[in-house]
């Protein structure tokens, strides 16, 4: 007998979701610290709260079926981040939710980053120039 199953996508949602929220949270530190002259380092100047902590975790799926699915399409990949980020092994019994949540953070934290290291420039510059124009303005 074959069975046709549908596995609802949601892994990229939940990256782009953290990455938006990235990026809203670069600019509110901008604007908070408005003689800022170069991009902000995504672990020190923007981490050092945890608010980057708490964006990347919000952003990780808590049902079962969403976590199982996204192990099922990305599996590999999402190991591959747990393995780099070098947190411990998936074999340790000490992680609470178990080991593929915090695989999948792992993941989400690496894409937010690359997302930071190609992107963060550009969106500084953005801020900064509208900085400048509002400036000659008044």
């Amino acid at each position: 007998m074959k069975r046709t199953i549908e596995i609802e996508d949601t892994l990229q949602d939940c990256v782009d979701r953290a990455i938006d929220r990235v990026k809203d949270e670069l600019l509110s530190h901008l604007d908070q610290n408005p003689d800022t002259w170069k991009t902000p380092d995504l672990g020190n100047d923007l981490g050092s709260s945890g608010a980057i902590h708490e964006i990347i975790d919000g952003s990780v799926p808590i049902h079962t079926a969403e976590i199982d699915a996204a192990f099922y399409l990305y599996g590999s990949e999402i190991e591959e981040a747990f393995e780099n980020a070098g947190i411990g092994s998936k074999e340790d019994k000490g992680w609470p939710c178990g080991w593929k949540a915090a695989a999948i953070y792992c993941y989400i934290e690496q894409k937010v980053g690359e997302w930071y290291r190609a992107e963060a420039e550009d969106v500084f510059q953005e801020w900064y120039d509208n900085r400048i124009t509002k400036e000659k303005e008044e």
